[in-house]
């Protein structure tokens, strides 16, 4: 009975240390949101307010909440996301800046961290306990059609395409990712609702970074 109770505790003791090992293994993205000034749309600010039951000032705020959202609720069992502090989020903002630069031959709205000094961004990184940090460098909105068919016939409805441009940095300051006019697909079959919003309800975007987050963590898992 001894020694059966003895091999009980080891199985566990070697499934709890897998366990941890497994967590342990897990990375963390810092995530850096887009400023007002980087949000851009063809559809005037009053009509998104509109749709979205908010004044004005307020649809920048739900238009990053609801990138925070989609990137705070993302599940993998390699990488984690977690949105910077405001603090260091205003700190980091005050040394950065923005050029058009090229990346593996493909220009993109770039992040410049010339004026960050290497070891305070690692530091930054280490205070999250993580190893990459992702800048959102645009946000645009353009206009577009959805085309409805509806037996014989279509209707085209007023449509919106969302495109986010980013780079990806590790602890070391070395960008590894950087990415223009990236779509965010909401699918070929949009809700009723979604056509009716124009694609322009920030809450309903959510699920619409799906594609996006998937395709980056694939790409990080290539430069690990």
């Amino acid at each position: 009975m001894q020694n059966l109770i003895k091999i009980i505790v080891v199985i566990v003791l070697l499934i709890f240390g897998d366990t941890q090992d497994i967590f342990a293994q897990k990375q963390k993205i810092l995530v850096v949101p887009y400023t007002r000034f980087q949000f851009v749309s063809e559809y005037n600010l009053s009509e998104i307010a509109q749709i979205n039951n908010v004044t004005e000032q307020e649809v920048f705020n739900q238009y990053t909440k609801s990138l925070s959202d989609a990137f705070s609720s993302y599940k993998n069992e390699q990488f984690e996301f977690e949105m910077i502090a405001e603090i260091d989020y205003l700190s980091l903002k005050k040394l950065m800046k923005y050029d058009i630069e090229k990346f593996k031959g493909k220009k993109y709205n770039a992040s410049n961290l010339n004026l960050v000094e290497a070891d305070k961004l690692a530091e930054l990184l280490s205070q999250y306990q993580a190893e990459y940090i992702l800048f959102v460098n645009w946000y645009n909105i353009e206009k577009t059609v959805h085309t409805a068919y509806i037996g014989d016939n279509n209707k085209r409805n007023s449509f919106s395409l969302h495109k986010i441009d980013f780079d990806v940095y590790n602890n070391k300051k070395e960008k590894i990712i950087g990415k223009g006019n990236v779509k965010l697909n909401c699918g070929e079959f949009p809700s009723v609702a979604m056509i009716e919003e124009k694609c322009l309800k920030a809450h309903s975007l959510t699920n619409c970074y799906q594609g996006l987050i998937t395709d980056l963590l694939k790409e990080l898992s290539l430069n690990k």
